[in-house]
């Protein structure tokens, strides 16, 4: 049945995308282009895109010119909000670990309790950084950039509804982590 579908819609896959390629290329750059200016990044948002596309290529088929382009348009412009997302996250990360704290620090600290705060931001940081991917943009999204749980359901590419428990099971394992690395401290 699979094999009457695709001779019914001109060829095969690879003609298939080579064609909506073709055929869409410039919507695909135009519609980037609106968000991202860079041209190499263009040519990833593009290029994520078209990854996408293909995984909706049986849908895509059969579908007239005027939604296909629209799927399209829509594809890319998700694809490049996406992407300036994860490099806005990317930039925080790399300004909070490579600027130096600016505020001053408050004089009523003592010296020893100074130490113990920067301590527990080294620690912190160790802790990040041996997280999943998912749980660090997770923790940082939701509570460093501050987005909302649809924006971090359409990041993730999860049901907003799955954010919730997301952020609980990511909490329990960085707290469990601290307790691990309390109870190395203690023996």
């Amino acid at each position: 049945m699979r094999s009457k579908k695709r001779s019914a819609a001109g060829g095969n896959d690879r003609e298939f995308m080579l064609r909506l390629y073709q055929d869409f290329r410039g919507l695909m750059f135009a519609t980037a282009g609106k968000l991202i200016s860079d041209p190499d990044e263009l040519e990833d948002v593009v290029q994520d895109s078209l990854e996408k596309l293909i995984r909706h290529m049986d849908a895509l088929r059969f579908k007239d010119r005027p939604v296909q382009a629209a799927y399209v348009a829509q594809t890319v412009r998700n694809t490049a909000i996406n992407h300036l997302r994860r490099r806005r996250v990317e930039s925080a990360r790399t300004a909070r670990l490579t600027q130096p704290d600016s505020q001053p620090e408050p004089e009523s600290l003592t010296l020893e309790e100074l130490m113990d705060i920067r301590e527990r931001g080294k620690h912190m940081a160790e802790l990040l950084a041996g997280l999943s991917d998912t749980d660090r943009l997770l923790l940082t999204g939701k509570y460093i950039l501050g987005y909302s749980d649809g924006e971090l359901a359409e990041e993730l590419g999860v049901k907003p509804g799955s954010i919730r428990m997301m952020l609980t099971r990511a909490r329990r394992r960085v707290l469990g982590a601290i307790k691990r690395r309390e109870e190395d401290e203690d023996d």
